[in-house]
């Protein structure tokens, strides 16, 4: 068999030192040396200076670094936590890129099939990937409806669109939400789409499912000179998200033990929450529209409203963002429900929507929440760097799909760096061997390998948002993947973990705000964006944190 890293080696430089090292040189020579020397101070890592107490989600002490603290006085100072990079290389390893070189597809595969011949790693590494295969065991997948019946339906079987909860639902009391007001823009959309390998390959199972979601028409983004630029934004939720899921405003995902301190997880669906998480996200698609964008946003395959038995598998669920495009455009597995009921399907949507445009030229804008940063990152390296199916027992690679209309990436609680940059942590110590069997014996691709990482300098933009101490991707593979990225590019951090929702709103704003100046601005063609906070190093990065703390990491006062 032909390796699809080797096939395509101009498309994977890892493979040849030598070509890291001219893709270096270029870099330089294209962005000058000011932002060669920034990037060399942002890789370097100090090491941490102090420990403080992390809540949700590590209930831990963790190493940070002492910066002012100005809400607490002239000269305070505060230990503010960063989960750090769990995979280092080597004394004295002359691979390469590390984090690129030693977590492709082959070396994560191999690292199984060592594992395998080793009856306790085998047995300890086999049990935490049955937790991650489908149907997920992290996560209930269907909540759709458990708490309202309205708006439960059966993913699989032939639905009426005029079921699906609408914007409008969540006008009512107590919800009033903002997205309600979108009511008269939103169209119901169903995708078709085939299985994927995992159910085709080990399930057996044949035929096709349904994606389905919202369409929200915009006004067109205001491009500064009195032009409105239709924009398409595709947003990619999180595991277990459900685009129509209830959350009651008053809700809390965790709740503190009064014995010991920690934090524990609440259990959803409960009495009022069908999915927690669900709220913060509606409010960024609604941002996005009010600033002129459409909006397209479906339930993930195997989640929610959409139909599939896996969940799991990012690189199909990066390539679904294509198939709806081509039927966006085509009206080919197509039904909608427009905002005045009215049914249409086939050759009767074409032309519809995307403002009437074809899938290959109205602007594009693809964002991401997590698991859905995964997909995100796999559409953009479909898109600019090669298709390989390393989901298949053989992979192979095939050129990009080079839709240029493409203008940037939208990466929140980012995965996209790949499996290198996991957290220094016990619960995520074994996920590399894991991964590589999940893909290897399972056809499923969970978390990228390194060629996300690898082609980001292929991408035109990237806008970062994330926690210090995310467990999914450590702060050190955020800024290795913002390195990469020669376009319009930014970092917006909090002090909290992997999951939004449970950061102070102020902060949530602030990452919605700054979202929305990004997305804006890589539509109208700016070459970079005003209003991001400075930083020149990796510990002044962190610093740009502002004193606002997610509630159960926030300092005791002295």
């Amino acid at each position: 068999m032909t390796s699809p890293t080797s096939r395509f080696a101009p498309l994977f430089p890892w493979r040849a030192a030598a070509s890291v090292i001219a893709a270096a040189l270029s870099l330089t020579a294209c962005s000058g040396a000011s932002e060669a020397q920034r990037q060399a101070a942002a890789s370097v890592v100090p090491p941490t200076d102090c420990t403080a107490w992390v809540g949700t989600d590590r209930n831990a002490m963790m190493g940070g670094y002492l910066l002012p603290q100005k809400s607490a006085g002239v000269g305070a100072k505060v230990c503010v936590p960063v989960l750090m990079t769990a995979n280092r290389a080597p004394a004295g390893y002359a691979g390469g890129d590390y984090h690129i070189a030693e977590f492709t597809d082959d070396r994560l595969k191999a690292r199984w099939r060592a594992c395998k011949e080793d009856p306790a790693c085998f047995k300890r590494i086999d049990a935490q990937m049955q937790r991650w295969l489908p149907p997920n065991k992290e996560r209930a997948t269907r909540s759709t409806g458990t708490v309202d019946p309205s708006g439960r339906i059966d993913p699989d079987g032939q639905v009426d669109l005029k079921q699906i909860r609408r914007p409008a639902f969540f006008a009512k009391a107590p919800y009033r939400e903002g997205i309600a007001e979108a009511d008269a823009r939103t169209y119901i959309v169903e995708f078709t789409a085939p299985r994927d390998t995992f159910e085709r390959i080990d399930l057996k199972m044949t035929g096709d499912i349904k994606l389905r979601g919202w369409y929200i028409e915009g006004a067109g983004v205001d491009d500064g000179k009195g032009r409105k630029v239709r924009a398409l934004a595709i947003m990619a939720p999180g595991g277990g998200g459900q685009l129509t899921a209830i959350q009651h405003p008053d809700e809390a995902s965790y709740r503190i033990d009064e014995k010991t301190g920690k934090t524990v997880p609440v259990s959803f669906p409960n009495a009022t929450t069908e999915t927690m998480g669900q709220r913060w996200w509606r409010e960024n698609l609604h941002a996005l529209n009010q600033a002129g964008f459409d909006v397209l946003a479906y339930d993930r395959r195997g989640e929610g409203l959409s139909g599939g038995f896996s969940d799991t598998n990012t690189l199909e669920q990066g390539e679904d963002v294509f198939r709806a495009l081509a039927a966006l455009e085509s009206g080919r597995g197509l039904r909608i429900l427009t905002p005045t009921g009215e049914l249409l399907e086939g050759e009767a949507t074409r032309g519809r929507l995307l403002a009437g445009m074809p899938a290959g030229e109205i602007p594009l804008v693809l964002g991401g929440y997590s698991r859905g940063s995964m997909s995100t990152a796999w559409a953009m390296t479909r898109n600019y760097v090669a298709q390989c199916s390393f989901d298949m027992p053989e992979p192979s690679c095939t050129p990009p799909k080079n839709m240029r209309n493409i203008r940037g990436a939208i990466l929140l609680s980012s995965f996209a760096s790949g499996a290198g940059y996991v957290g220094d942590s016990p619960d995520l110590a074994d996920r590399n061997l894991f991964l590589g069997g999940m893909a290897a014996d399972h056809h499923i691709v969970f978390y990228p390998n390194s060629s996300t990482l690898a082609g980001m300098d292929r991408w035109p933009a990237a806008f970062f948002g994330k926690g210090l101490w995310d467990r999914a991707e450590t702060l050190e593979g955020t800024v290795a993947a913002y390195n990469r990225i020669r376009g319009v590019k930014e970092i917006v951090l909090a002090r909290g973990p992997h999951s939004i929702e449970t950061w102070p709103a102020s902060d949530r704003d602030y990452l919605r705000q700054r979202m929305v100046v990004f997305a804006k601005a890589v539509i109208v063609g700016g070459r970079s964006i005003s209003g991001a906070r400075p930083w020149k190093d990796f510990k002044s990065l962190v610093a740009t944190t502002p004193d606002s703390w997610e509630p159960s990491s926030k300092p005791k006062a002295p």
